[in-house]
């Protein structure tokens, strides 16, 4: 069985070369004209491959080592008593493995010292990959400057982000938006994560921004009172490009602006609930229209890093029904959609990526 763009076909059956689709149909159809190997997965229900629209491999050193559930600063506090950014190559492999193994194609990798070295890992491995630079600081940018390694990979391309809008400059995010726009790349940005962030953005003030300022981070927001949202319109971050991360603390009509920007927007539910951050409002944001898929953030923040477990999560705590293709689409079709990437990735097509996953057994009840 399988679930491709929108259809469900017993018997399926996908040819490829290795890399590329080059026919699907059914195996009825299919094998008099096909000669090769041939690979029987038995009964299973087949899928694209997983896309994970949000995590941060170089903090893969840290599985167990910050409070849960005790809210933002504190779990800022347990995370800045470690070694943030001494990479762990041999802990990136094995969490890029890791996902490989539960199905992830490919993942959207947020660093903020080692965008290079991670990129160059999951390249090795064959995962799919935006390797993404993290601008944080408020610092302006020089006129030329560039955000991100302009480097080449086989299985993937680096890219920038803004860290947020109160650790990152407003000129800073602009000009890494402006960078990545013209380079035809989507621009992650963590957005209306939690009540500090509020506090922060709308008038400055509040313990994390103490924190912020002692470190030389803290933005100038402008203490006009605006919500996230409403502020990173001001700034002119909100696209067809954007990929608003997390969106916690989003108003109905923070909603509905992201949904007339086109902005997509990347839920991290468990993440969420590990930090005690609180949760977004899943059902007015999937209600709305709003392309929306999912992400594990880091193992930091998280207790793994499969999709499976965070869409399972998300469904049996969701208060409205989705139909097994919307519960898909959540890590495959709209994850590429919003990436960019749904020439490639996103459903098992010709032309497309031969890359697939399979449903766990456990799981088949409640998509089906």
């Amino acid at each position: 069985m399988v679930h491709g763009k929108n259809s469900r076909c017993e018997d399926f059956a996908l040819i490829h070369d290795g890399d590329r689709i080059l026919e699907t149909g059914t195996w009825s159809e299919l094998k008099d004209g096909f000669s090769g190997e041939v690979e029987d997965l038995g009964n299973v229900t087949m899928v694209p491959g997983l896309i994970n629209a949000h995590v941060h491999l170089e903090l893969s050193h840290l599985k167990g080592k910050t409070v849960q559930e005790q809210g933002f600063i504190n779990w800022v506090k347990s995370l800045l008593a470690n070694p943030l950014y001494d990479l762990d190559t041999e802990a990136v492999r094995k969490a890029v493995k890791e996902m490989r193994g539960s199905g992830t194609a490919f993942c959207v990798d947020i660093s903020t010292r080692n965008c290079a070295q991670v990129a160059g890992i999951m390249d090795e491995l064959g995962m799919g990959f935006y390797g993404c630079c993290e601008a944080i600081g408020v610092q302006v940018p020089k006129e030329g400057a560039k955000f991100f390694p302009q480097k080449e990979f086989k299985h993937g391309r680096a890219a920038g982000s803004g860290h947020s809008l109160y650790s990152t400059g407003a000129e800073l995010l602009q000009a890494v938006k402006k960078a990545n726009n013209e380079a035809g790349l989507p621009y992650p940005i963590h957005m209306a994560e939690n009540t500090e962030e509020d506090e922060i953005v709308a008038h400055g003030t509040g313990e994390f921004a103490g924190m912020l300022k002692g470190a030389g981070l803290l933005a100038d927001c402008g203490s006009k009172g605006l919500r996230p949202v409403e502020y990173a319109d001001s700034l002119g971050l909100l696209d067809e490009s954007t990929l608003a991360v997390h969106c916690v603390r989003v108003a109905d009509e923070d909603i509905k602006t992201l949904a007339e920007r086109k902005v997509n927007v990347c839920l991290c539910p468990r993440s969420n609930t590990y930090i005690g951050e609180g949760r977004a409002p899943w059902e007015k944001i999937l209600k709305s229209g709003i392309n929306t898929c999912l992400g594990t953030d880091s193992i930091a923040s998280n207790y793994d890093l499969s999709m499976w477990n965070e869409l399972e999560y998300l469904l049996r705590n969701l208060e409205i029904s989705l139909s097994t293709a919307e519960a898909l689409a959540l890590v495959t079709i709209n994850s590429a959609k919003a990436l960019k990437i749904d020439d490639s990735y996103g459903s098992l097509e010709k032309g497309k990526r031969a890359v697939f996953a399979t449903i766990p057994a456990h799981l088949e009840d409640l998509l089906f």
